[in-house]
């Protein structure tokens, strides 16, 4: 005969096992709870890349500054050069508006952070050395520059036939030391062009002279001859 009803009786060892297992499995349930949690990944992510981001923005942001200061240097050093080189004599007020026309484009806040040095130079015959046709200086304290050797230009830039006005600038940039420059960085750039009209170019009263200029803006230069011949 078939017993059609069959039942299945827990015994007390059953359950204690499976009390257990749940037990041993709780620690289990909880990590796995925590690492299929997915909110808050994105904050993770930008905890951690954040600092690494800011960092080379503030970096990217000084070099940027530094980069385009030092182009407004060379392009004011061109400027004063080439104005100085198109007429044959300048003098007086010609000097103060070539010296303001370079610091404008310069665009500096504090100009009395900027010299200049801007000397004319010939040879009067082939067998003679380079004479200077004179001497302008803004800021000669600032920029300190020694005089420059014209003896080692080539014929081909002095000559009997064609002179020379070479133009130094230097400038103490304050960067903005927000991550890799942590001082001032003294910016210079030389030029050295030809006069446009004339075989030189004379600065107020020839060989020898010595003009002096200050500045503090564009709009207020000042400048004095301190020597002559």
């Amino acid at each position: 005969m078939i017993n059609l009803h069959s039942s299945k009786t827990e015994t007390p060892a059953s359950l204690s096992t499976e009390k257990t297992r749940s037990v041993l499995s709780f620690p289990q349930r909880i990590f796995r709870k925590y690492r299929d949690n997915e909110q808050g990944i994105a904050a993770i992510e930008f905890a951690i890349i954040a600092p690494v981001m800011i960092g080379m923005y503030f970096g990217l942001a000084e070099i940027a500054s530094a980069i385009s200061t030092d182009r407004r240097v060379s392009h004011s050093t061109n400027v004063a050069g080439d104005l100085a080189t198109q007429e044959p004599e300048l003098k007086d007020g010609d000097i103060e508006e070539v010296i303001s026309a370079a610091l404008r484009v310069m665009n500096v806040s504090d100009a009395s952070s900027v010299s200049f040095d801007i000397e004319s130079f010939i040879k009067p015959d082939a067998s003679s050395d380079a004479e200077s046709q004179g001497r302008i200086r803004l800021n000669a304290a600032a920029g300190n520059f020694s005089a420059f050797d014209a003896t080692a230009l080539t014929d081909k830039l002095l000559s009997e036939k064609s002179g020379v006005v070479v133009t130094r600038v230097k400038y103490e940039y304050t960067p903005l030391k927000l991550r890799f420059f942590d001082s001032d960085i003294t910016l210079s750039e030389t030029f050295l062009l030809k006069p446009r009209r004339s075989d030189s170019v004379q600065f107020q009263d020839g060989p020898g002279s010595l003009v002096d200029c200050t500045a503090t803006t564009y709009a207020n230069v000042s400048c004095s001859a301190t020597a002559s011949p």
